[in-house]
């Protein structure tokens, strides 16, 4: 048996931070080039003009991430190494991008509905490699990064992706305003799938050592079901802020489409939105981190979830002022949504038990599903009622999220303050 070191736990730990921090940096870029909210919503509007297939995409990916996520939560637990499965969600998802730019290609713009419905099976697929790669990213970030590091790692990620993300931004816009469509997007598809291909390099740079687990195989389902039962209330008070705030995703992917449908917005401006919203998003990090760990994640929750709920109001006010007026609201919708991929997993890590991070993370997703149905249900909605009462609907329903996350915030305190 080797014993490490103190020298060699910093390094192992630098060493790790470094490989997160490339696969997130990355990651970002992909995304930045990608944007759900505002590039894919855009194709797909593009390609069959109807509110309720953005609506119904947007649901189907939610879907597709999650219902793989407990049966691998299940499958993963008790292995000594976890880091094989993430790396071939990884390349699945790079396979997804690639093979989904080259069929734009192919297709080109001739036959709109069977673009659609490869777009719809090849972000499914992407969106499944996603779920598959869900629990075992997080119970290897919950590994490596120290508890009084994780604030800093999440916020860091964030701020050192953002120049990347910025630059993909930009070339987004140039290549969307510059290049014919269809192919403006195929270009777009294949460079995310050469970024995440690039971003897979942070997981191989990180060491992942066999863990020893008191359990030496699969749990049957009878106990398994047990222990879900004792997590899901252990975690009803995440879950509920989650899909409360979610109420803020409900109008996300329609901010793009209102501004294309009834503000007017040119082809061109879809650029210029991803571009505002990657910024929002950087600049609104080192905030996130901050708040994370100078107070708590649910004070830092509770802060994104305010603006979160006043953003949809602004995006009723400000529309007299026509397209542009809807670059803030995509400034403060990529900061929030930045603040949630903060504020959550970092909460999550705070109340899961090491041993059993893979279930936490799995019933996390499960429980939260219902978020994903939100902007399907968005789709029909604003068959009959106007955008401007959609946002209300959604202002409304983070509000009560951001409430109770504040009582939870103050209890936090409180709970801090004893322990003191």
């Amino acid at each position: 048996m080797v014993l490490r070191t103190d020298k060699d736990t910093r390094a192992h730990v630098k060493r790790s931070f470094f490989g997160a921090l490339w696969h997130g940096a990355f990651l970002a870029l992909g995304t930045a080039l990608t944007q759900p909210s505002t590039v894919i919503n855009a194709f797909i509007a593009d390609l069959t003009g109807s509110t309720s297939w953005v609506g119904g995409l947007s649901t189907v990916l939610s879907i597709a991430s999650t219902i793989p996520q407990l049966f691998v939560a299940r499958w993963i637990e008790p292995r000594p190494r976890k880091k094989p499965l993430l790396l071939v969600a990884i390349y699945l998802r790079t396979l997804s991008w690639g093979t989904l730019a080259w069929l734009i290609f192919f297709i080109g713009a001739a036959h709109p509905m069977l673009l659609a419905w490869t777009l719809v099976g090849l972000l499914a697929i992407f969106s499944i490699g996603g779920g598959l790669g869900g629990v075992p990213y997080t119970h290897i970030i919950g590994r490596v990064i120290p508890p009084d590091k994780r604030g800093a790692f999440f916020g860091g990620r964030q701020a050192l992706s953002g120049p990347l993300a910025i630059g993909a931004a930009l070339l987004a816009q140039r290549v969307l305003t510059d290049l014919p469509y269809p192919n403006n997007y195929a270009l777009l598809f294949g460079l995310a799938a050469l970024s995440l291909f690039i971003a897979s390099v942070g997981f191989w740079i990180i060491p992942e050592e066999p863990e020893k687990h008191a359990k030496k195989q699969v749990s049957p389902w009878t106990e398994y079901l047990q222990q879900l039962r004792t997590t899901t209330r252990q975690m009803k008070g995440l879950i509920a802020v989650q899909v409360l705030t979610g109420f803020s995703l409900m109008a996300l992917p329609f901010y793009i489409v209102y501004a294309r449908q009834e503000l007017g917005a040119p082809a061109s401006a879809i650029g210029w939105f991803t571009l505002v919203q990657v910024v929002g998003g950087t600049l609104a990090n080192l905030l996130w981190a901050r708040l994370v760990d100078r107070f708590s994640s649910w004070h830092m929750v509770t802060t994104c979830a305010i603006i979160s709920a006043l953003t949809p109001l602004l995006a009723i006010a400000l529309s007299p002022l026509g397209w542009k007026g809807m670059l803030p609201i995509l400034f403060l919708t990529g900061a929030t949504a930045n603040g949630r991929t903060v504020g959550f997993p970092s909460a999550l890590l705070e109340i899961a038990p090491p041993a059993e991070l893979p279930t936490y993370t799995a019933v996390n997703t499960i429980l939260a599903l219902p978020i994903g149905f939100l902007p399907m249900g968005a789709g029909i909605f604003l068959h009959y009622l106007s955008y401007p009462a959609l946002f209300a609907l959604a202002s409304l329903g983070t509000g009560i999220g951001a409430w109770l996350s504040s009582r939870y915030a103050i209890r936090s305190t409180a709970k801090i303050e004893l322990e003191t």
